[in-house]
């Protein structure tokens, strides 16, 4: 469930490629803890397997951080004669100030950028007056109206387009990394789409009275797998749903 990674699958006949630009300096500003380099590494070269299994490579660089990316994208971009980038939005400001920059020295690529990683996108949901809320008891009304309204549909993984790629480098960044509890945090989207599943059968309708309790195994563990992307809100969303029907009402198996 990607929008940008659909996006850029809609037109069959196109070469679809896919890119990863590692920022160790970024990471190290914002003190990224090794296990959480670890983890991303192992979701990266997991993503590398699936997207080879449907024919499409990954390619991957490395470069101090977001000021050099720019760089890079638009020279992969001339390198691989990119017509078309689709990417999904990040909303932080360094994020943002990145996207915009590399927006403008594009040139001819054209740029579509996804509202994936929110069930509904950064401003859509005000007040009368078209301001932003200040208490949260009357945004979350007002959100989960919308949600209602109209469910955030979630997008099929591509169909393959052509040969599995076969030869696959080892990925990793030149950065700390320590090991993690793979039984906690499995490095794998079967795994965490099965821990989806069972929460939201057993243990969402339990969250409320149960999540205050470090002793108890009373949350899902599935936010590292939501920052990285592994998963995403619509599908949780869904799921929720299908187990829990009356999540959006209130009561037991609710979402706030």
């Amino acid at each position: 469930d990607n929008y940008a990674l659909a996006a850029a699958c809609n037109n069959r006949e196109a070469c679809v490629k896919a890119l990863f630009i590692a920022t160790p300096g970024q990471w190290k500003k914002h003190a990224m803890a090794p296990r959480q380099a670890a983890f991303l590494a192992a979701h990266l070269n997991a993503l590398q397997r699936a997207l080879a299994e449907k024919g499409i490579p990954l390619i991957y660089r490395e470069v101090d951080d977001f000021a050099a990316s720019v760089d890079t994208v638009a020279a992969v971009c001339a390198e691989e004669k990119v017509s078309h980038l689709f990417y999904n939005y990040q909303y932080e400001l360094n994020e943002r100030l990145r996207d915009r920059q590399l927006e403008n020295i594009l040139g001819e690529v054209v740029c579509e950028g996804f509202d994936d990683s929110v069930m509904l996108a950064p401003g859509s949901v005000m007040t009368g007056g078209h301001e932003m809320y200040k208490v949260f008891t009357p945004f979350k009304n007002a959100f989960v109206k919308r949600l209602k309204e109209a469910l955030p549909e979630c997008v099929p993984a591509p169909a393959a387009r052509g040969e599995a790629i076969t030869t696959l480098p080892e990925l990793t960044f030149n950065y700390p990394q320590q090991t993690f509890d793979e039984l906690l945090f499995p490095a794998n989207e079967k795994a965490a789409m099965a821990k989806l599943r069972q929460f939201c059968k057993q243990g969402a309708g339990e969250y409320d009275a149960r999540r205050d309790f470090p002793a108890v195994e009373g949350t899902s563990r599935l936010s590292a797998c939501l920052a990285l992307g592994v998963l995403s809100p619509r599908q949780c969303l869904h799921r929720l749903l299908a187990e829990q029907p009356q999540a959006l009402d209130g009561g037991t198996g609710s979402v706030w």
